[in-house]
């Protein structure tokens, strides 16, 4: 039989999972607002994306520029970023989804490696350390999970990792700001991300 232990557990899981369920669902059904800033003054250099009523933001930039643009205090911070590019075959794009704590060095380990990628998409926060290891392995996770689910764009990831232990409240919380990621990322011209939708007589 299971203790009173056990059941707690158990429940708090489950709402857990509820909690995340909602406030994901909430994130992506919410009407925002972009504000991307040009920082070189090309449309195609370096775009700084903020988000209303968001803690994040994103830098999206070209390959070519990231000799000038590791040295941003953004990507001194810990966060989760894709580098997309085309496939070997020419049939389309091809996509990397990787955490860093701070991201810089990953970066730069990519750009002296991985020949593929053309433009990069860093997510961080405005005010740095308000996310952690466990915090961007999770957004890690989590994304490559759905990218694979949704079948839309291959990923370079040779392994899926498993996702990190987190508090009920930090789960809900990063639940939270993968939605607000998954929101403004179609926008940026992302849809690696999006689910097929279900067929309702299924």
């Amino acid at each position: 039989p299971q203790s009173s232990g056990d059941w707690g557990d158990a429940t708090t899981q489950s709402l857990g999972k509820r909690i995340a369920q909602i406030s994901l669902g909430i994130a992506l059904m919410t009407p925002f607002s972009l504000r991307i800033f040009v920082a070189d003054g090309d449309p195609d250099g370096l775009r700084i994306v903020d988000k209303s009523n968001w803690i994040g933001k994103a830098l999206v930039f070209p390959r070519a520029l990231l000799p000038q643009v590791k040295a941003r205090p953004e990507l001194a911070q810990t966060g989760v970023y894709l580098l997309l590019g085309p496939r070997p075959d020419g049939e389309g794009d091809m996509l990397y989804v990787g955490e860093g704590d701070p991201i810089r060095p990953r970066l730069e380990r990519h750009y002296a490696e991985k020949d593929f990628w053309t433009r990069a998409i860093g997510f961080t926060t405005t005010t740095a350390g308000q996310l952690n290891k466990a915090h961007v392995q999770f957004l890690e996770s989590r994304l490559m999970a759905l990218a694979r689910a949704a079948k839309r764009m291959p990923l370079d990831n040779a392994n899926q990792p498993t996702e990190p232990s987190l508090s009920e409240a930090d789960r809900a919380d990063m639940e939270v700001f993968l939605g607000h990621m998954l929101g403004m990322l179609p926008v940026l011209g992302v849809h690696a991300f999006e689910q097929a939708p279900k067929d309702p007589a299924g």
